[in-house]
């Protein structure tokens, strides 16, 4: 009995790490309409979802095309205005991956925080989204010696100063 029921959560749990781990169906949402830009605002929510969720994996075909969406989607939209603070790309180094994963940072935070308009701290607080994400052996990313500075700034409190 033990056994069985040992299983049972086996799969349940596997299967939830499954479809949390689902890139919702990117192909119906026509970004060169302001129409279609505003359908996708449902989904840009989980599509920087989904990558937080998964390992940086270079040439994950579901990871490329999420970062291709959202990055379409953010020039597209209507909705929301999103500015890109060119010095914390340079951050980055040129790794074309954790600049997607900024960008969906900075998604994830102006949706979850419509009130906040003040452009540094949506900066700063998506930054930090992606130091905990690249802070995680899980999520495997390579780290740059200017990106284990920053996160050892922001473990410190300090990120705001070394940015």
């Amino acid at each position: 009995m033990k056994k069985l029921l040992f299983a049972a959560l086996l799969i349940a749990f596997t299967s939830y790490q499954t479809i949390a781990q689902v890139l919702p169906r990117l192909d119906k949402y026509n970004l060169e309409t302001a129409e279609g830009a505003i359908d996708a605002d449902s989904v840009a929510l989980k599509v920087a979802d989904f990558l937080f969720k998964t390992p940086l994996i270079r040439d994950d075909n579901s990871r490329l095309r999420a970062g291709v969406f959202l990055n379409k989607w953010m020039e597209a939209t209507p909705t929301y205005t999103f500015m890109i603070d060119e010095d914390i790309l340079d951050n980055f180094e040129g790794d074309f991956d954790l600049k997607d994963l900024y960008m969906a940072a900075l998604t994830r935070f102006t949706l979850q925080n419509p009130n906040e308009k003040n452009e540094d701290k949506i900066s700063v607080e998506a930054m930090k989204q992606v130091l905990a994400y690249a802070n995680d052996d899980d999520n495997m990313v390579l780290l740059s010696k200017r990106m284990e500075k920053l996160i050892a700034a922001n473990e410190k409190g300090k990120l705001e100063k070394a940015l």
